[in-house]
């Protein structure tokens, strides 16, 4: 006969050395990824370190499924890095445990570790916050909020390329005005060099957004060098764009349904399914967006019940037989 075991032995990691396990990982994520994205690797391992300076010694530097749970728990008590006293968000915290899976599999693979204990690493929390994409209303005063800013022209162009191409904010921040090429209507194609993933892509853009961006070019003398510039003339960082659409957003007062970039693709993305209803719609808007599956973008769209309404076809109305009493 088996007796219980009440102190069952839980699978471990010495992890003493976490630190420089995750440093170790950080440098081959650079010999094989983007610069950008190594550093989103290092931004959302950092919150493992922090966590773990504080956790490990009362652990003793042990790491099973129990401290992946403390982590977890943990994780959702932070706060934003982008200010103000918001939680972090639901996507963030998914993504930091996810890239924490990732780090054990590589560790594994590569032999620090004897097995993979990435099974271990507890799953986040939480409900997704209803997001929903601003209206052509909202976008108008989104825009005027931007024609505030101490830079207007820089941060209208902003506004409107994320608008009228639904392109990231990373991709925002690494053009250059050697990328843009205006057709003779005022719209024009804009050369991402290095979009999600290192793909390259060009996206389309119509007059409306070209007004703005030749305000860009010819208001602030841009020739050459990046697009989106600081008062010094240097590059600006895909937070500080981040930051300067969510000036523009509290300024409008539409802050929840338009909390950034994101959201302005989001914008983009309901926009164009809204007023193409063909069946290549789908796979046009994946390439725009640089999607690499449809099914991530149908995500994008935020359309309503009242675009159900607009296209909704029953099979009733087909068929007279139907009809009962026409």
């Amino acid at each position: 006969m088996t007796p219980i075991n009440l102190s069952p032995r839980r699978p471990s990691i010495d992890a003493m050395n976490l630190p420089e396990l995750v440093e170790a990982y950080i440098v081959d994520a650079r010999l094989r990824v983007q610069p950008q994205t190594a550093a989103t690797y290092d931004y959302l391992l950092s919150y493992l370190l922090r966590w773990w300076a504080e956790a490990g010694p009362l652990l003793a530097f042990h790491l099973d499924e129990r401290a992946w749970q403390l982590f977890e728990g943990w994780l959702a008590r932070q706060l934003s890095s982008q200010g103000g006293r918001a939680a972090l968000a639901l996507s963030t915290r998914r993504a930091c445990l996810a890239r924490c899976r990732q780090l054990l599999r590589w560790a594994y693979r590569l032999g620090y570790l004897e097995r993979d204990f990435s099974d271990q690493v507890a799953q986040a929390k939480g409900t997704p916050a209803l997001r929903s994409a601003p209206d052509v209303e909202q976008l108008a005063r989104l825009m005027a909020a931007a024609g505030q800013s101490a830079r207007p022209l820089r941060d209208q162009a902003i506004v409107a390329v994320f608008v009228g191409t639904g392109m990231r904010r990373a991709e925002a921040a690494g053009l250059d005005v050697g990328d843009l090429q205006f057709h003779a209507d005022g719209g024009g194609l804009i050369h991402i060099r290095a979009g999600k993933g290192g793909r390259e892509r060009r996206v389309v853009f119509d007059g409306v957004t070209g007004v703005y961006l030749v305000a860009l070019l010819d208001g602030e003398g841009l020739q050459s060098g990046p697009l989106f510039v600081g008062f010094l003339r240097q590059r600006l960082t895909p937070e500080s764009v981040y930051r300067a659409v969510k000036a523009a957003c509290r300024r409008a007062g539409i802050d929840a349904p338009g909390r950034g970039p994101h959201d302005l693709r989001r914008a983009f993305a309901t926009e164009w399914l809204r007023h193409r209803r063909d069946l290549g719609a789908g796979q046009l808007l994946s390439m725009q967006l640089g999607h690499s599956s449809a099914q991530m973008t149908v995500l994008y769209s935020k359309q309503t019940l009242d675009d159900v309404a607009e296209g909704f076809h029953s099979p009733l109305a087909k068929d007279v037989s139907l009809q009962r009493g026409m």
